[in-house]
């Protein structure tokens, strides 16, 4: 088998964090994965196999997560969808959790383009994909394919749960808003790793966050991206947030609006 690039592998790690040996890991995986025994549907129930510590640790802070809101009224707002990992996640906890909730809505902003500019507040990060284009993933069709699917295995599937706009947010969020005005959020996901895009998701959605709603955060005190915590300090102040993290996960971060 040809040997693959590291970014061919996984175009969401950083190579500052990550060594030779972490990718290695992960292309032995997805061979292991290929090789294994077992029908599709029998690997997807033995899942525990094949899917790195790392990636069960997002799942595991997503549910710890997601329990703060689960008596908050709103939808969840995932801004920045990439392949689909989060949107999905908050997704299947609401099927599984609070069935019948067919207010809760899952809203997912992505550019389906990547990175569409960035600005001065940026220039620091040290992430590889910090470039015009970074993180581009055309995943929409896949997405629309995958709600599709998670439709028909759910309560109330007749209700759409999961919504996907489609474009650049600092103007797709106005639009939305203005065509949903009755939207509150409960649970805002920051994982659009620029300032002027997070910038944005904040000045749109904030407003329109209860006490005890959640903002998590993908790039808080990360050295890859600098532009999300800028964004952060202009629009809320981080002296005004309790900034949390589950003890398990290193990166992701959160807060609870008091």
């Amino acid at each position: 088998m040809k040997r693959k690039k590291p970014e061919e592998i996984s175009g969401s790690l950083s190579s500052r964090t990550n060594t030779k040996e972490n990718f290695n890991y992960l292309e032995e995986m997805q061979r292991y994965f290929e090789e294994s025994i077992g029908t599709h549907a029998e690997k997807m129930a033995a899942f525990v196999k094949f899917v790195p510590r790392q990636r069960l640790t997002d799942f595991l802070s997503l549910y710890e997560i997601f329990r703060n809101v689960l008596n908050v009224q709103g939808s969840v707002v995932d801004c920045g969808v990439y392949l689909g990992r989060t949107l999905m996640t908050y997704a299947q906890l609401s099927a599984i959790l609070e069935p019948m909730n067919y207010q809760r809505k899952i809203i997912g902003f992505e550019t389906f383009k990547g990175f569409l500019r960035l600005d001065k507040e940026d220039d620091k990060g040290t992430h590889d994909q910090k470039k015009t284009g970074g993180f581009r993933a055309e995943s929409y069709d896949d997405l629309v394919r995958c709600i599709r699917l998670f439709d028909s295995n759910r309560f109330l599937n007749h209700i759409p749960k999961v919504v996907l706009v489609k474009g650049d947010i600092e103007k797709t969020a106005p639009q939305y808003l203005e065509g949903n005005p009755h939207t509150v959020v409960s649970l805002l996901s920051l994982d659009l790793s620029l300032y002027a895009p997070t910038k944005a998701a904040l000045k749109a959605f904030l407003p329109r966050m209860p006490k005890g709603a959640v903002i998590t955060f993908g790039e808080m005190n990360c050295s890859d991206f600098c532009g999300e915590v800028t964004a952060v300090l202009e629009e809320v102040g981080l002296r005004n947030l309790r900034i949390q993290r589950n003890p398990f996960d290193t990166v992701a971060s959160y807060t609870v609006l008091e």
